[in-house]
């Protein structure tokens, strides 16, 4: 049984766009620890598209997530101690990452746009 010229387009259109939005990140990583209930200062200045990872070097678990300016939030499940979580960045503006379980972990973050290809 052949396949419909059709059908076959939208099925190759369908995997050339999941392959898109499976595709690594192509923009910087920039680390940031956990410590026991605070997260490490650090002076990034990520873009859309960098990747932050997330190292817990605590004694307890944790629970990351982001909540973009637009109210949109990105959750990290629970990370158990001496564990990596990475989060890649999606939008521009301004960004507050948080722990759902020590809600007195809190780190902004002010996301550039995604840089020139040159």
């Amino acid at each position: 049984m052949a396949l419909d010229p059709a059908f076959r387009r939208l099925a190759a259109g369908l995997a050339l766009s999941v392959a898109l939005l499976t595709a690594p990140a192509s923009g910087e990583e920039f680390e940031v620890t956990i410590h026991h209930a605070e997260l490490q200062e650090v002076a990034i200045k990520p873009r859309v598209g960098d990747t932050i990872r997330f190292v817990n070097h605590a004694d307890i678990s944790h629970n990351l997530y982001l909540t973009y300016e637009d109210g949109q939030v990105e959750t990290l499940d629970t990370q158990p101690p001496r564990t990596t979580k990475r989060a890649v960045l999606h939008r521009a503006g301004h960004v507050v990452v948080r722990c759902w379980i020590h809600p007195i972990i809190r780190m902004e973050l002010d996301v550039a746009g995604k840089a020139a290809e040159q």
